[in-house]
């Protein structure tokens, strides 16, 4: 029992953080701003998130063996790193501006949580294994087909996810 109320407590804590966010003067004059604005701030969204995508998949299709055979994987990783850099800026600008004058409305949502957990393992992945693997001139077999296809799947998984965030109600 004790552990529902402190599951309760946290929940709440998060709540009151999100609302203190809502509540911030910044989040409250982003929300007066034009509606202009926020259209631009979920088109950079979709361009960094298409950044992101279109770069990683390059690199992680070349690990596979099924495309750009020309180049090799540390070629194509270093051709597309401004452009995952790009990408996650975007991503992490434009997310902000878009969630400060709503954040209460993110906090209760399950899927707005599902993309976060998401975001932060692809991040994991791609500065850990992702990099390891996508700059060595011939890694096995195996692990440059598991890493590409565990890289695919929490990056487009995000993608999802944050789409998912409009159809999902708390």
């Amino acid at each position: 029992m004790k552990e529902a109320g402190e599951n309760e407590e946290i929940s709440m804590s998060t709540e009151a953080i999100f609302q203190a966010i809502q509540n911030s003067s910044i989040a409250v004059s982003l929300g007066q701003a034009p509606l202009i604005f926020g259209i631009l701030a979920q088109l950079f969204h979709i361009a960094g998130l298409v950044l992101v995508l279109t770069s990683i998949l390059l690199v992680n299709l070349r690990l596979l063996g099924v495309g750009l055979t020309h180049f090799t994987a540390p070629q194509l990783a270093n051709y597309t790193k401004p452009f995952v850099i790009t990408g996650l800026a975007f991503l992490v600008l434009s997310g902000v501006f878009m969630l400060a004058p709503s954040a209460a409305l993110y906090e209760p949502n399950p899927a707005f949580w599902f993309k976060m957990k998401l975001f932060v393992v692809a991040l994991v992945i791609q500065y850990s294994l992702y990099r390891k693997v996508a700059a060595a001139e011939n890694p096995q077999r195996w692990l440059a087909i598991f890493t590409a296809i565990i890289s695919i799947l929490f990056w487009f998984g995000v993608g999802l996810a944050g789409r998912a965030i409009g159809f999902i109600a708390a």
